[in-house]
């Protein structure tokens, strides 16, 4: 009789552990649609932030984060 018991506790354990792991595989979205939507990541040539493609000022082949830096970038390039 015992050893039905524990025969029958391993199998719970196992069916347990299997479905814990499957359950978790499945609630990871590949990448957060939020990404997605706002498509490829610049870096700013002046201050190094990163920002969506789509909002970043160009300039020439530059990309910056906001106008100011742009303007600022092309002032310290023209001085020096």
């Amino acid at each position: 009789m015992r050893l039905l018991l524990l025969i029958a506790a391993i199998v719970g354990v196992f069916l347990i552990v299997r479905t814990l792991l499957r359950s978790a595989g499945r609630n990871r979205p590949e990448q957060p649609e939020r990404l997605k939507q706002q498509g490829a990541v610049v870096r700013c040539a002046h201050c190094g932030v990163h920002v969506p493609q789509l909002e970043a000022y160009r300039s020439g082949n530059r990309m910056y984060c906001s106008r100011d830096h742009a303007l600022v970038d092309q002032r310290d390039r023209s001085e020096g």
